[in-house]
């Protein structure tokens, strides 16, 4: 789905991201680990251009992402969960559920409920339709919020730490619906700090420092046998008790 090459990101002097290449397939499951400030989330930002790259390409299906791709056909095909929710507060959860097909896909709102109500159903909260996001809880409001991306049929969600924001009790309901996506094939790369969800549901890990992969292979080359010293590093940090 995805081919990147040589890919770049500046903030003015600050080197976000530097010269990566890589490939994304349909139907795989990629988890991106790798300490805060690495560019973890800025490459996947950079996937739906919600930022924009300084240097290299990124192709999606075929077609190379710049100034003249249709960007809302991206974002209809490649949905985006984020760390902190980004529901709409006045609306109801089925209203944001229901908001995108029907203004971006311009779906009838009999058809645009239907299927909000079958997600929410899909995500454990059929009987939070008529809540507002302020009455639930953070990993309700993050169930709602993958909801909402899948409200839009897309053939790939991106995650960008959607546990981090959560106290650590709730990690794992979000976590189970993410688990239950991939079984269904959905095709989804994972910034993520969970390394058990990462060793059990990804095809490839990434490994990510300083802007750079570092290194990336299947989960039990990464997590059983890293080649790298800084994997190596990282890794005897953050496996304590996984």
């Amino acid at each position: 789905m995805f081919n990147i090459f040589e890919l770049g990101k500046n903030y003015g002097d600050n080197e976000v991201l530097k010269s990566i290449t890589m490939r994304i397939d349909d139907g795989e499951v990629i988890c991106i680990i790798g300490p805060s400030g690495s560019g973890k989330s800025t490459f996947l930002r950079c996937l739906n251009l919600l930022e924009v790259p300084t240097s290299g390409q990124i192709y999606y299906d075929g077609t190379l992402l710049d100034d003249k791709l249709d960007t809302k056909r991206l974002r209809r095909e490649v949905g985006m969960v984020f760390q902190r929710f980004n529901l709409f507060p006045m609306f109801t959860v089925l209203k944001n559920v229901m908001y995108a097909p029907m203004h971006v896909n311009k779906m009838k709102k009999k058809e645009a409920e239907e299927l909000a109500r079958s997600l929410l159903a899909k995500v454990g909260l059929a009987n939070k339709a008529d809540a507002y996001p302020a009455q639930l809880s953070g990993g309700q409001q993050q169930r709602v919020a993958i909801a909402r991306a899948l409200a839009m049929q897309p053939k790939m969600l991106l995650f960008d730490e959607p546990t981090s924001a959560l106290d650590p009790e709730l990690v794992n309901e979000v976590l189970t619906v993410m688990r239950d996506l991939r079984k269904e094939g959905m095709s989804m790369v994972v910034v993520t700090h969970e390394m058990g969800f990462a060793r059990d549901v990804s095809d490839r890990v990434i490994f990510m420092d300083k802007g750079y992969i570092v290194e990336e292979g299947a989960p039990v080359e990464i997590f059983n046998h890293p080649k790298e010293e800084r994997t190596q590093q990282f890794l005897n940090r953050v496996l304590v008790g996984v």
